[in-house]
């Protein structure tokens, strides 16, 4: 819905690992045991997984754990962290792309807006890695990203990394600046890398933070919108899969109709979206599209969110399409006009975006279609973004009573879009998949808003269904 609103508050906030010192503690080189889960942990296999997710991206989450991690002042426990995995197909030998992934001094050159990343000390299997991000900011001075990193080099070839200090810093337009530190910020993760067969891997990045950011500019960002701290890990996790999953695919750009995703065509993923969306979203990234004839629309590509809601799917539905009612939820919008003809649903929009000096209005007009009980399709008509399109779906848990909701999205920008948008989408000449990044941060925050609103509605509905007995039962009786 605010795609590059979302990636920008995410570049300024949750990506946020920091300036490091040149001291080296003891503690840094320390042998530790890493609590991120591996895939096999949650009872996946690799040529299972890898026949699923195709050519795609696929963000899963784990099961909550209880974690220990070493620190400056010693162990710290975490209750229900909550980790998530990046899995993609790529087509490299996994020793290969276990040596791409363990030269560090390499990182430079695969992802995007890394200016620097060098290996500092090494002490056996132990290494301290230094990586510097910058992100030319339009508008604002360029936001600066120094950080290091405590590895591991597993015996089987994957990576263990926790965070150990660093600094965030920018001079930012009438704010005077911004500057986060992040020593002893809880950042863990890992990187796997899995044969399929002899010429084919799975990479898999494995991530958790519980970072407190507390400059005054990311503070008030995250207070706003704290749905950021959820969708955060996901970013992250996206972001540095993705590349990889770019550099090392040789499979062409695969030709579309241009419809939206459902579960129909998502078939074979069917299985590891029910069992994973029991802990939180399931994320999947559609793989390149063919490029559009000249004079045609961009070929749009696809983002889906599959979440998990506890109530049933007549009430879901019923929820997510009573339009009226939708900014009870999405406090952005200011306001919505709705011509409701049965079969097709015209929306009239307006949102309103205001953060500090963050401030702007998109204006949209959406033609939602049912396409059959299960799936509604929405396709921009007019407005501030050259191109919307998406669908929802709604079906049935295996021996549940929740219901699993399917979002697809893609969206174009345009030359048409408030300012703030147009200037930020001109990181995409550096980050060829910051429309797929924005559009899963909105879609996140959407679905972290609608999901506990459907479900409040539908406890009080059941409250109410169960009172109803008492009180004819109370009126028999007098």
């Amino acid at each position: 819905m605010t795609p590059f609103l979302f990636a920008l508050c995410w570049l300024l906030g949750v990506m946020a690992p920091a300036h490091a010192g040149p001291k080296i503690e003891p503690w840094m080189m320390a042998d530790w045991d890493n609590p991120a889960p591996r895939l096999a942990d949650a009872g996946l296999r690799v040529r299972d997984v890898a026949t699923a997710i195709g050519s795609r991206l696929v963000i899963l989450p784990h099961a909550p754990r209880d974690i220990t991690l070493p620190g400056h002042r010693g162990p710290r426990r975490f209750d229900g962290a909550r980790f998530v995995s990046a899995v993609a197909r790529v087509d490299l030998p996994a020793p290969t792309l276990r040596r791409r992934l363990q030269d560090f001094s390499g990182y430079k050159s695969m992802f995007p807006l890394l200016t620097e990343s060098d290996v500092v000390y090494m002490e056996g299997i132990n290494q301290l890695a230094r990586f510097r991000i910058e992100v030319p900011l339009p508008a604002f001075a360029t936001f600066t990203v120094d950080f290091r990193v405590k590895q591991r080099l597993e015996p089987d070839g994957s990576i263990s990394f926790l965070l150990v200090d660093g600094k965030a810093e920018s001079l930012v337009a009438m704010l005077g600046g911004m500057t986060d530190e992040l020593a002893d910020q809880p950042v863990a993760g890992r990187w796997e890398i899995l044969p399929v067969n002899e010429r084919q891997s799975l990479v898999v990045f494995t991530y958790w933070d519980r970072i407190e950011l507390k400059s005054f500019f990311a503070r008030k960002i995250m207070e706003a919108y704290p749905e950021l701290k959820v969708a955060g890990p996901y970013m992250v996790a996206m972001m540095s899969a993705e590349p990889v999953r770019r550099l090392f695919v040789s499979a062409l750009p695969t030709a579309s109709d241009g419809r939206p995703q459902g579960i129909e065509r998502l078939e074979p993923l069917r299985a590891l979206v029910e069992k994973h969306s029991a802990f939180g979203h399931v994320a999947i990234m559609e793989p390149d599209p063919a490029r559009a004839k000249a004079g045609q629309p961009e070929a749009l590509r696809y983002v889906s969110l599959a979440t998990r809601v506890a109530a049933p799917l007549a009430h879901t539905r019923r929820m997510a399409t009573n339009y009226p009612r939708l900014p009870e939820a999405i406090r952005e919008l200011s306001e919505i006009n709705v011509n409701d003809r049965g079969q097709q649903v015209d929306l009239d929009l307006s949102l309103r975006f205001a953060v500090l000096i963050i401030r702007f209005t998109l204006d949209l007009d959406v033609r939602n279609t049912w396409i059959s009980p299960q799936r509604i399709e929405f396709t921009r008509q007019a407005g501030d973004l050259a191109q919307l399109r998406g669908a929802s779906e709604w079906h049935e848990l295996p021996g549940s009573t929740d219901t699993l909701m399917l979002i697809s999205a893609a969206h174009e920008v345009g030359e048409d879009a408030p300012l703030l948008l147009r200037m930020a989408h001109k990181l995409v000449t550096q980050l060829p998949h910051i429309d797929q990044a924005g559009s899963l941060v909105a879609q996140l925050v959407v679905m972290e808003r609608m999901k506990p609103w459907i479900e409040r509605n539908a406890a009080g509905v059941r409250k109410g269904a169960l009172a109803e007995p008492t009180l004819k039962k109370e009126v028999v009786n007098e």
